[in-house]
């Protein structure tokens, strides 16, 4: 207001000024004249000032609006909108809501999710979960990865959920997957086939009459071969079939104490004074959400592989399997380690694939049913690198 009658006071002395200079000079007052012109020429330069300063002004106006805070505000917003993933935030009454540009799109909604949409993502949970979405094209459902957050209640938010795209990966993952079973099965069936064959063939050459007492030894030891192989390709086909019937895990809140405490009844009951087993509880209560059993089956697995390997030690202090459990900001880990003579790194790439095993009668299945476990849980079974200023050798970790 105060810059409009700055304003007005030149342009009223700017036009008093040349309409008086004109008559005074006529009435030969030439100091008013002069006055006048100077006075016309000082409020032109103070109308000129005023112009430079308002063009100026509304920079500071919007920095004065616009406040840190919503400055902060609003560039959040921006990388939230344009963030690749669809991201979602539940409210207190229960409804999903989409948070962003991507969930917008995939969800086809400005922003509460439908019922029948929002029951696929289920109760928010702090376990990492798959979920498949139908999009918004008729394509089939896509396969997401679900993160979620616990939110601070503010604007009535209790949770916020992320869905990762994984369709990709899972497809490239079961490709691998398959070329990977199909090499298998052809090397494990081939290698019992052949020599099934060649013994078969020559026990029917041998067998034609007339047949001599050594020619009738030498097709008991080939009929005794064929069996030894045709059983070993059966324990393979049945080790095969434990890892494709992996049911999915009902997981139900367990005490780690508990499930460390009966493991190692189990250790003792096959291996007691032959192997011993040192076990160290978390120092609190840890409370995990698993399935008892199928957990129960796969440190078994670790547990029993470590006994065995630590057998085979040299160390004065004879064998030991070391079991500890503890609690990470995220779920927990149940450590297994032994002293026996270590994996060679030449192999620790492998020790994961189904029916790889360096032991003479192993079927190879262990290790892998137990790292499906773990990942059917939504966790992770890891070989530790080994580390020169420990008693062990070999260690894996399982982490949920």
């Amino acid at each position: 207001m105060r810059a409009i009658r700055s304003f007005a006071v030149c342009i009223v002395v700017v036009a008093g000024a040349c309409l008086l200079a004109p008559r005074a000079l006529a009435a030969g007052l030439y100091a008013t004249a002069t006055l006048l012109t100077l006075a016309a020429l000082a409020a032109t330069l103070v109308h000129v000032a005023l112009l430079a300063g308002l063009a100026r002004r509304p920079v500071r106006v919007e920095s004065a609006i616009v406040r840190p805070s919503d400055r902060e505000r609003l560039r959040n917003r921006a990388l939230l909108d344009h963030a690749p993933i669809p991201l979602l935030y539940r409210t207190g009454d229960g409804a999903f809501h989409a948070a962003n540009r991507a969930a917008r799109r995939l969800f086809g909604t400005e922003d509460r999710l439908p019922a029948d949409t929002a029951a696929l993502l289920g109760t928010p949970s702090p376990e990492r979960r798959v979920v498949r979405i139908p999009t918004m094209q008729d394509a089939p459902p896509r396969t997401f990865a679900l993160a979620v957050a616990q939110g601070s209640g503010s604007g009535g938010v209790t949770h916020f959920l992320a869905l990762t795209d994984i369709e990709a990966e899972l497809n490239a993952a079961d490709a691998r997957t398959l070329r990977d079973l199909l090499q298998i099965l052809g090397h494990e069936i081939m290698n019992s086939l052949t020599p099934i064959i060649s013994l078969a063939e020559t026990a029917h050459e041998l067998a034609a009459p007339p047949l001599d007492p050594a020619a009738a030894e030498t097709i008991r030891d080939a009929l005794g071969t064929i069996l030894r192989r045709t059983r070993g390709l059966d324990r393979f086909v049945q080790g095969y079939r434990d890892l494709a019937r992996l049911p999915p895990p009902d997981p139900r809140p367990t005490d780690l104490h508990d499930l460390l405490r009966g493991l190692g009844a189990l250790f003792h009951a096959r291996w007691d004074h032959r192997v011993r087993l040192d076990t160290t509880m978390p120092p609190r209560r840890v409370i995990v959400r698993l399935d008892v059993a199928q957990m129960e089956q796969a440190v078994l697995n670790l547990l029993t592989n470590a006994a065995e390997a630590a057998l085979a030690t040299t160390d004065p202090a004879g064998p030991t399997v070391w079991l500890q459990g503890h609690a990470t900001s995220t779920g927990m880990v149940i450590a297994i380690r032994d002293n026996g003579t270590g994996i060679a790194e030449t192999y620790r790439d492998a020790v994961f694939r189904p029916f790889f095993s360096l032991k003479p009668n192993g079927s190879g299945i262990g290790l892998s049913l137990a790292r499906q476990i773990a990942l059917a849980h939504g966790g992770s079974l890891t070989l530790e690198a080994p580390r020169p200023d420990t008693p062990w050798r070999t260690a894996f970790l399982l982490s949920l």
